[in-house]
């Protein structure tokens, strides 16, 4: 179950890298003062990239409800009370830095470049899904989640079990003394599911 939610999150991740290839592969002829060239031709000049712009967002909303109904159906029947957090959000401009910044800079209109391109897709998909750093995801903060490292409070009844580090991916704001449920993504790594 795991690997597949890492999958899933890597897919999202590179949901706005489709779009803007998208929009790189649409040639729409632009001069001020120019004739326009009619529908038609403009239709025809970016039709491929249209579709991949719908295609990849059709996906990418299929992926993020998958990854919703999985948190919700898995979340764990343990409460944690969060102790101490710092706010992890500035990592996502490493992974835009790192990874979209050149891959937009690729040749759309050559075939190699697109050979080129579902390698390093398949190569950076896997080093994104066997390394803990799958949430640093561009899209996620797009949506609304951000990302806490949280020192939590284990608790069962009102026996205080152990204090741990945890990575928490949660939508909106964790403060401290928040009490929460969550489900496990990857070690040391989960998303918050219902503040309680």
């Amino acid at each position: 179950m795991r690997i597949i939610q890492k999958v899933a999150f890597y897919i999202l991740s590179m949901a706005f890298l489709f779009v803007i290839v998208g929009f790189l592969c649409m040639d729409i002829p632009f001069e001020i003062g120019g004739e326009f060239i009619g529908w038609t031709q403009l239709w025809n000049n970016s039709r491929f990239g249209v579709y991949i712009v719908i295609i990849s967002l059709i996906i990418e909303l299929g992926v993020y409800k998958y990854l919703k109904s999985s948190w919700n159906k898995n979340s764990a029947e343990l409460s944690v009370m969060v102790v101490k957090k710092e706010d992890l959000n500035y990592n996502i401009l490493n992974f835009i830095a790192s990874y979209f910044v050149p891959l937009v800079s690729f040749n759309y209109v050559k075939l190699n470049h697109w050979i080129v391109l579902l390698l390093l897709l398949v190569i950076i998909g896997f080093i994104f899904c066997k390394s803990n750093g799958f949430y640093n995801n561009p899209t996620l903060a797009l949506l609304g989640f951000r990302l806490y490292n949280a020192e939590i409070v284990t608790q069962k009844v009102e026996e205080v079990e152990k204090k741990e580090s945890l990575i928490v991916i949660c939508q909106g704001e964790l403060s401290v003394n928040d009490k929460f449920q969550y489900v496990m993504l990857s070690d040391g790594v989960g998303v918050l599911t219902t503040i309680i």
